[in-house]
């Protein structure tokens, strides 16, 4: 019975002075989900490999670390996207694009898996960051495809519903610039009041991936951007430019650059009748003729098209 308590004591004791290891935490909540420290970890390594490859000098690492957690917070924004319209990307789908991939690059899909994973990667990894990709992808051009048969009266429906402008609404192509604090932001915008360029000043000034672009973001509807930009550019014209808008990231300033779309243009609609005469063996085609030109006058002449219709016309459903 002491030894036994001994023994208890001794496991418990090393159980008490064991290393809890931390595996990952939440670094940023976006709306329904999460950034993760791993994600910006990766990222951040990534990055900074792309840079050493390319012999170019890395920024500081505070402006890398505004830039990743950007990106990584629109791509998860433009993900919950994607699981509300209920984009998804099948097996089958991926395994014909990484096939696709793998023929490019003149090889065989086992020798392209294999060279992933000599290079470090996990394949299954890789699949699922490409799937993240098609999905947003798909979300970005619009493609999500549909087997849904819709009537005419569910597309008037539609129309009259708040929806349906945001899926007519044209899409804008926008500038930002992206700083960390507000006097910064307040400086930009005296400089832009005073006639200095958006895009000079955006890559002057901002700290976004973008910047080097000038600021410049892709085509895109106002629905799909976040919903702080999307408040700030809603029915504004083209030239306008926002006050600073304060994110998690720091103060953005935007400039709504152009637009591009319009909206659902209707045909006019006509509602016709006719009457159908056709040439027999006891009527030529003369004389058929004639006789349409006779009742096309009737017609002119202000006789009732229908009466008319009901008295000559061959065509049942007339």
């Amino acid at each position: 019975m002491k030894k036994t308590f001994i023994t208890t004591l001794l496991i418990s004791s090393a159980l008490l002075n064991a290393k809890i290891e931390l595996l990952d935490r939440i670094a940023i909540i976006v709306d329904d989900g999460v950034v993760m420290e791993s994600q910006i970890n990766k990222a951040m390594a990534a990055l900074e490999e792309g840079y050493r490859e390319q012999n170019i000098q890395l920024p500081p690492k505070d402006v890398l670390l505004d830039q990743i957690k950007e990106r990584l917070i629109i791509e998860e924004l433009q993900l919950q996207l994607a699981d509300r319209a209920g984009v998804k990307i099948s097996d089958a789908e991926l395994n014909s694009t990484f096939s696709r991939l793998a023929s490019n690059n003149q090889m065989s899909l086992e020798e392209f898996i294999s060279f992933i994973e000599t290079n470090g990667d996990s394949y299954e990894e890789v699949r699922e960051t490409m799937r993240k990709e098609m999905r947003i992808q798909r979300i970005q051009r619009g493609r999500v495809n549909s087997n849904i048969e819709i009537t005419e009266k569910e597309f008037e429906a539609f129309l009259a519903t708040d929806e349906s402008l945001g899926e007519l609404e044209p899409e804008l192509q926008v500038r930002q610039i992206l700083v960390k604090d507000k006097s910064i932001a307040d400086r930009v915008i005296n400089l832009i009041n005073e006639g200095t360029s958006f895009s000079e000043l955006a890559s002057e000034y901002s700290i976004s991936s973008n910047a080097s672009n000038g600021g410049l973001m892709d085509w895109r509807k106002a629905i799909d951007m976040p919903q702080l930009f999307e408040n700030a550019l809603k029915d504004k014209s083209i030239g306008y430019v926002t006050e600073p808008l304060e994110s998690g990231s720091g103060f953005h300033i935007l400039k709504l650059e152009d637009k591009r779309g319009q909206f659902v243009q209707f045909e006019d609609q006509w509602n016709a009748r006719h009457i159908l005469m056709i040439p027999s063996a006891i009527r030529s085609d003369d004389e058929t003729e004639s006789q349409l030109q006779e009742v096309r006058q009737r017609v002119m002449d202000g006789e009732d098209f229908a009466l008319l219709a009901e008295e000559f016309s061959e065509d049942p459903g007339s």
